[in-house]
């Protein structure tokens, strides 16, 4: 199995804007020194649920201090940016990073982010489709003429060019089960986030993930199945279900304000996944998310907890989300290193 760590880069009442940024680089790179494969990032805009408007900065800022793992953006919102812009900062990411960059893409899902935007979040799917597609004949073409609904180039020579060739490998984000298998005919590898999900769907979604990419003719050694989890290792069972409930249960209930919505096309077929997500959510309680979502506990628990999802689910990459909610510098540290000394190595 292969481990990444992720950062939202929250910033709950409790914790100051600036530690958010240097509390994700102190602890990407400390990750680095202990093993880790990859760090991952995210955009957001509008709130504090996450404070990286730009990740191709962040990630920049990483290359520049991580030096063994790859950088990875989970995600990049296509829609709020243009293409062509998109394609010169994360090619510019790559050569920073000496063809370290993993481009995680997404095509947003938050309704206070496209109206900041003044978008229709029923154009969202057109609008990353169109997107990618131009972004990878930016990166794969000399020069660039296109032709789309939303974008249009005329001989367009964009540099630099990705040190990764054709280009740096391409993930998506997959929430609905039409995404997962969108996600698998194209190629791209996945992302996705299995504590918004229930269990019984998000099986049936890696299986024919599974079944969609072999069907597609890719390579059966190029496939991956990450799966991303808050992950916190205590000392003891105790305390790793005591010392973060404060800043998850933050998250969650943060998380269920922001994809709640009035607006008529947040209800899009597109979207209609959220509001099940939305249902799924309601009510639920620290116990619950402890029992059946977080992968929370001892070492042994967790250890127990991963080999569940690599032996049933056949999760193959965890993307361990270790500082949520603003969790204090001190308690993530120690999780992260309890992970990597003692979790890690059970599955190499």
């Amino acid at each position: 199995m292969k481990f990444g760590i992720f950062f939202l880069c929250e910033q709950p009442p409790w914790q100051p804007q600036a530690a958010a940024y240097r509390d994700a680089i102190d602890q990407a790179v400390y990750a680095d020194a202990l093993g880790f494969d990859a760090v991952w990032i995210a955009e957001h805009h509008f709130s504090e649920y996450g404070i990286v408007p730009d990740v191709a900065v962040l990630a920049a800022a990483l290359a520049q201090r991580v030096r063994r793992m790859r950088i990875g953006t989970a995600v990049s919102i296509l829609p709020f940016t243009h293409p062509i812009r998109a394609a010169e900062s994360f090619a510019m990411v790559d050569v920073l990073s000496d063809g370290r960059l993993d481009f995680g893409v997404g095509r947003g899902y938050q309704p206070v982010e496209f109206a900041g935007f003044g978008l229709s979040m029923a154009e969202a799917r057109e609008r990353f489709d169109e997107s990618l597609e131009m972004i990878r004949r930016a990166w794969t073409e000399e020069s660039l003429t296109f032709t789309g609904k939303f974008y249009q180039a005329r001989d367009v020579r964009v540099v630099p060019k990705p040190v990764q060739t054709p280009h740096p490998p391409i993930w998506m984000a997959a929430v609905s089960p039409e995404s997962f298998e969108q996600a698998a005919r194209q190629g791209y590898r996945l992302l996705s986030a299995p504590s918004i999900t229930p269990p019984a769907l998000m099986r049936q979604s890696y299986q024919r993930y599974r079944q969609v990419w072999l069907e597609s003719g890719h390579r059966p050694e190029d496939l991956e199945v990450p799966a991303l989890h808050f992950t916190y290792v205590g000392d003891t069972e105790p305390r790793a279900r005591r010392e973060p409930e404060q800043c998850v249960m933050w998250y969650f209930r943060t998380f269920a304000r922001l994809i709640a919505s009035d607006r008529p096309d947040a209800a899009s077929p597109d979207y209609r996944f959220y509001a099940r997500a939305r249902q799924h959510l309601e009510g639920i309680d620290y116990p619950r998310l402890y029992d059946d979502v977080l992968l929370f506990g001892d070492i042994e628990r967790v250890i127990d907890r991963i080999q569940f999802m690599r032996d049933e689910l056949g999760v193959t990459y965890l993307l361990s989300w270790m500082n949520f909610g603003g969790l204090e510098g001190d308690l993530a540290r120690d999780s992260i290193r309890r992970f990597a000394e003692k979790v890690i190595p059970r599955f190499r």
